[in-house]
């Protein structure tokens, strides 16, 4: 709700500039029956959507925003002197046609309700007739997640959208030098009207939302079963969702700048883990080789990428590493949060030590079974290159990649290791 304060701010600046639209002496104005049918003023006074009706309708309405926003400079020098301010918010005129408006977007609506899966086009045309943008992605966000929402967030930004992100207060620390590299607020106070879901494969798996009410969802993994959501893309044979969103913004033709060319970097090179699994295609070379030169420290973002350890860190995978079980050609781990509280291990740190089976001789999956609360276990399953991993999560009803997925499942520790064993035992023999 707007404060009534905020409501008369508003009343005041929309008859301000009706009453100076009205004076200026442009035929082209006047003979389209010009009206300010209401302003949008942002949080920081820093800008200012005019939103524009016109009698006549038609194409006059592009024509007349394109008349004023080349005034604006002079109707925002108007307003200093009629509010006797220093300085007042930059104006920009938006067309507004509430009927042409309607129809248009019942149309795109019912269409999406013929078919959820949408091009990119429509997308981007979602994308810029709205705005107040919430950006959410999976809890405990990876590189990709954090990449893909960051670049949308950017571009949305960009073309003077109200948009922010709610990320996992357990974010990973390595990836903390991303946060330092953008140095963007993320977390801008407005009246959230559209919610943006990225990467997040699971409704179960989505950070800061309890109704689960999602306007768009945008997505790389096998999201069959993902209902929750009005409008929907997703492409299964990208590498990361960074990929689709780098395909959206360049369909929205923003500009992706050093910052935007960081974070799809960051998500696809997360998501590939650095260009060796399986997932990887020419594609995603070509979208790399085409913002290779607007990454800036390349080198730097490397390292960081690989994650670096604490003394504890490594102490603490010395330990797991003797709990290792080896069924056939499958490496099986739990992990307790005894163990975790003994090194002070976050379980967001967790991410490194999967793989680290797969490196030995004849295993080519792993099951790590992690405790997240007293009865609450998820288990990451890891493969190499033969699909195994979403094939053994399905059986649980999880859901991923192909060669990375997981799944939750309940119960106390001997019962919820003892049926994950069963599975593996009648997958391995």
């Amino acid at each position: 709700m707007k404060s009534r304060r905020l409501e008369r701010a508003h009343e005041r600046l929309q008859r301000e500039i009706s009453t100076i639209i009205s004076s200026m002496k442009d035929s082209r104005i006047h003979e389209n029956l010009v009206t300010v049918s209401n302003v949008y003023v942002s949080g920081d006074f820093s800008l200012c959507k005019a939103y524009i009706s016109c009698l006549k309708g038609g194409n006059s309405y592009n024509k007349v925003c394109k008349i004023l926003n080349h005034a604006s400079g002079y109707i925002q020098s108007k307003l200093v002197s009629r509010l006797k301010m220093r300085t007042v918010p930059k104006l920009l005129f938006i067309p507004n046609s509430s009927e042409e408006y309607a129809f248009k977007m019942n149309k795109i609506f019912d269409n999406f309700k013929i078919n959820k899966n949408r091009s990119l086009s429509e997308i981007s045309e979602f994308l810029k007739i709205n705005d107040n943008y919430c950006i959410y992605t999976h809890e405990i966000p990876d590189g990709d997640a954090i990449g893909s929402s960051l670049a949308l967030f950017l571009a949305l930004k960009q073309i003077k959208k109200n948009v922010k992100i709610v990320f996992d207060k357990e974010l990973p620390e390595k990836f903390d030098f991303i946060f330092d590299y953008i140095n963007e607020k993320t977390d801008y106070e407005f009246e959230i009207e559209n919610r943006i879901c990225l990467d997040v494969s699971d409704k179960k798996r989505i950070y800061g939302i309890e109704d689960n009410i999602i306007n768009l969802c945008i997505d790389h993994h096998n999201c069959d079963n993902f209902d929750i959501s009005n409008i929907v893309h997703i492409n299964k044979n990208a590498c990361a969702c960074s990929e689709i969103i780098y395909d959206l913004l360049n369909e929205m033709n923003v500009d992706i700048d050093r910052k935007i060319s960081t974070c799809i970097y960051i998500g696809i090179s997360s998501d590939t883990g650095r260009f060796k699994y399986s997932n990887v295609t020419s594609r995603s070379f070509d979208i790399v080789s085409k913002i290779f030169d607007k990454i800036d420290r390349y080198t730097d973002l490397n390292y960081f990428l690989s994650g670096l350890i604490s003394k504890g860190f490594v102490k603490f995978q010395s330990e797991l590493m003797k709990t290792f079980e080896f069924i056939g050609s499958c490496c099986f781990c739990s992990i307790s949060s005894d163990l975790l509280d003994k090194y002070k291990i976050k379980y967001s740190e967790l991410d490194s030590v999967y793989h680290i089976p797969l490196k030995i001789k004849d295993i080519d999956w792993t099951v790590f079974l992690k405790q997240k609360s007293e009865n609450i276990f998820k288990a990451s399953v890891r493969s190499l290159n033969n699909g195994k991993s979403l094939k053994f999560c399905k059986i649980f009803n999880g859901g991923g990649h192909s060669d990375a997925a997981g799944f939750e499942i309940e119960g106390d520790l001997e019962t919820v290791k003892s049926i994950v064993l069963k599975e593996i035992n009648k997958e391995v023999f």
